[in-house]
């Protein structure tokens, strides 16, 4: 194990060989004869502690205090001295001196505090990791609850899916509680049972982020500025289907009216959007003998049409007006169509459907040409 630092800076060579034999078997200590020196070595690494002597030539022990609090503010610092006085002391817990101990000191007091202010120093520094990693929990908790606010304006979540999300978010703010409480006890020494707190609160957080993982897909606020072919991702996606089981009563028929020019976007996510109408309209064709989807992809200067066409049982009127709605459906997740004009909508784009029973339905796209 890694031996701790204590830098003793004292122009008397018997204190210092002192507490170098005092402290050689459980810390590597560090000399030096002057309050410049002392210095120069805290420059270039933070002790654990420092053994700081009030009376020296030159720069003495308030102004070596000093000058050690604008590299470091935290390390522990003890006074020794044989020439204290009231106002010297003051002025050394002024800039943050633990301990003010007269020579000739008593060993076992001196290690006795120096072990102390050593534990302490370790203690904090292990709250200080464990606040930050709070901070993340806390950060990861907030945006789970933004996006499930989120969903609740954007349409009707399911009780079950919401009570499912919500049990592990209250777990976890318990925990975040408790972390709290616990971080905030100035004589705190075990770690065991924060580091066990942290491990539950992660447990709980997988937890949760599985459970939204496919409910928000479409979370991700930021759209992608990528090159999209519109054409290439309907034609893409068509081969995928016909390599399927899915799609081998149906018949696909692609139009091209004038030149459809590349927009920016998020390749992945419109090949998600215009799979999910595709199969949406599979799915309503069924076993039909004769099925077919038509495809129509209309390119003008300040915009691109697209048609997605079926010769399906067309779509009740009391349903055309919920299509959209998020856990509407008497299948699956009910999130295909409306992950799909979130996605149309992120790249400012509209899609409405037409539907007729008997006669198929019709999805209409437009997207803008910036």
């Amino acid at each position: 194990m890694k031996k701790g630092k204590i830098l003793v800076i004292d122009d008397e060579i018997g204190p210092r060989e002192s507490l170098r034999i005092l402290f050689k078997d459980d810390y590597e200590v560090l000399q030096a004869d002057c309050g410049e020196k002392g210095i120069e070595i805290l420059k270039k690494e933070i002790p654990d502690l420092i053994i700081l002597d009030l009376k020296m030539p030159g720069m003495d022990g308030i102004k070596t205090l000093e000058e050690i609090r604008k590299i470091d503010e935290e390390v522990p610092v003890i006074i020794l001295t044989g020439y204290g006085t009231y106002e010297t002391a003051k002025k050394a817990m002024h800039f943050g001196a633990i301990e003010f101990i007269s020579k000739p000191f008593d060993v076992y007091e001196m290690k006795k505090i120096v072990n102390c202010a050593i534990e302490k120093k370790k203690v904090k520094e292990k709250k200080e990791k464990v606040r930050i990693q709070l901070e993340g929990i806390n950060k990861e908790l907030q945006k789970k609850m933004e996006e499930m606010e989120s969903l609740a304006t954007l349409g009707k979540m399911s009780a079950e899916v919401i009570h499912e999300i919500n049990n592990p978010l209250t777990v976890i703010q318990g925990y975040i509680q408790l972390l709290a409480d616990e971080l905030s006890r100035k004589d705190a020494r075990d770690i065991s049972e924060i580091k066990n707190l942290l491990i539950l609160i992660q447990e709980e957080m997988v937890r949760c982020q599985s459970l939204t993982r496919t409910i928000l897909s479409f979370s991700k606020k930021k759209v992608d500025k990528e090159d999209i072919n519109i054409v290439e991702i309907i034609n893409k996606i068509i081969t995928l289907l016909k390599n399927t089981n899915l799609a081998k009563n149906i018949k696909f028929d692609v139009k091209v009216e004038g030149n459809i020019p590349i927009i920016k976007g998020d390749p992945n996510q419109i090949h998600q959007a215009f799979t999910n109408i595709l199969l949406n309209s599979i799915e309503a064709i069924g076993e039909k003998t004769g099925g077919k989807i038509d495809i129509m992809v209309k390119g003008y200067s300040d915009k691109i049409d697209i048609i997605f066409k079926d010769n399906g049982p067309g779509i009740p009127e009391e349903i055309i007006s919920k299509i959209f709605e998020p856990f509407y459906t008497t299948k699956g997740t009910g999130l295909g169509l409306f992950i799909t004009k979130k996605i149309i909508e992120r790249h400012k784009g509209k899609i409405k459907v037409e539907s007729e029973p008997g006669k198929g339905t019709s999805f209409y796209i437009k997207f803008p040409i910036s």
